[in-house]
């Protein structure tokens, strides 16, 4: 059985790592390994090996602080989210934001305010398109 993976494509624990750097903007190896291993046991080694490669796959960017090894995010949250967007439209949709969104409006049970909020939006950005 293989290893689950998330939204971003990653593994449970790369996500997780990522999440904590999101989050705090840097970390450390032991940074990690502290605030996950207060939630469930990991070793050192373990958070180590998935902070390099996270940094080795193009997720991290790292700095030497004395002996230590400093982590910040390479990709920032939004534009991870944007491209787990794009792929979910196109794999899940076959492209198609109209179907998307529809399915969107339908599971989510909206209410009035949130209904005429996506509406502002969307004419919003009519408007920019004809240059309003």
């Amino acid at each position: 059985m293989g290893k689950k993976k998330s939204l971003h494509g990653l593994g449970t624990l790369q996500a997780e790592v990522m999440e904590i750097v999101w989050n705090f903007g840097e970390a450390s190896v032991a940074d990690v390994h502290e605030l996950i291993s207060g939630r469930r046991p990991i070793s050192y080694t373990t958070a180590l090996a998935a902070m390099q490669k996270l940094e080795k796959s193009g997720w991290l960017l790292s700095r030497r602080d004395g002996r230590a090894n400093v982590y910040r995010a390479k990709r920032d949250r939004q534009k991870a989210g944007a491209t787990v967007l794009k792929d979910l439209l196109r794999q899940a949709f076959g492209g198609d934001s109209r179907v998307l969104v529809s399915h969107l409006i339908d599971q989510q049970a909206m209410g009035e305010e949130e209904l005429a909020e996506l509406k502002q939006l969307i004419d919003a950005r009519l408007q920019e398109r004809r240059g309003e």
